[in-house]
């Protein structure tokens, strides 16, 4: 089984390829490319609904900011206000994106490898990091159906995941939202990712599926907490500033 099928068989026959990947820990880079490709791709086809939607927030946060300010600190404040162009978007989008990607990466195969090692499995560094790698490819995908979606609708998706269940329109109070975040990485792809990581770590450390499986959801709720941080933090800040 060559790489592509792999790539391929995590749709249809995602035991047979976790198990292929694992003999192959030395092409870890291959989902690893392609999800920074994906991530690119997603990035340009978002860039001008983005800039303008994030410049747009900029200034309703503005407004809401110097409403009960004297008229020279409200100009101040203005003055200083920065708009997002196109290098500031792709430095913090690309540039934020892949050390984030990277950290996860690393962090999700080290947790798996001694948490399996914990559980009486017997896992070695290379395999497992490369299934780990390989049970994302669904991100990919998804990085992929959202491109055509933006590209299609001339719009971006303004509400990740199950979140439109709890979004109330006001991007500010959803942006605080534990609720919100939380329900915003529900989605198709989220529950492929923690099947495949499931038989990823089943066929890499040789532990039964049942524990393979409930150790990827946990770690995949491990994750979950993790990206909720900046959301307890913008919280605490926005409400010091009283948005």
């Amino acid at each position: 089984m060559n790489l592509a099928v792999i790539a391929i068989g995590m749709i249809d026959r995602p035991t047979q390829a976790m198990a292929e990947a694992a003999k192959r820990p030395r092409a870890w880079f291959v989902p690893a490319i392609l999800l920074v490709l994906s991530m690119v791709l997603l990035l340009a086809v978002s860039a001008p609904y983005q800039i303008k939607l994030a410049n747009e927030r900029s200034a309703q946060m503005i407004e809401r900011l110097t409403a009960n300010m004297s008229e020279e600190q409200a100009r101040l404040v203005r003055e200083n206000a920065r708009p997002v162009t196109p290098t500031t978007y792709w430095l913090s989008g690309l540039g934020a994106g892949l050390v984030m990607a990277a950290l996860g990466w690393v962090l999700r195969g080290a947790i798996v490898h001694f948490s399996s090692i914990a559980a009486g499995g017997t896992s070695t560094w290379g395999p497992t990091f490369a299934v780990c790698l390989w049970s994302m490819f669904p991100f990919f995908v998804r990085d992929l159906v959202q491109a055509a979606y933006v590209l299609v609708s001339k719009q971006i998706i303004e509400h990740q995941g199950l979140s439109f269940l709890v979004a109330s329109g006001d991007v500010f109070k959803d942006s605080r939202n534990l609720a919100y975040a939380l329900l915003g990485n529900v989605d198709p792809f989220a529950l492929w990712h923690i099947v495949l990581l499931g038989i990823g770590i089943s066929v890499a450390t040789r532990l039964s599926r049942g524990k393979a499986t409930f150790m990827a959801l946990v770690i995949w709720l491990v994750f979950l907490v993790l990206k909720l941080v900046p959301v307890l933090l913008g919280r605490a800040v926005m409400g010091n500033l009283g948005i």
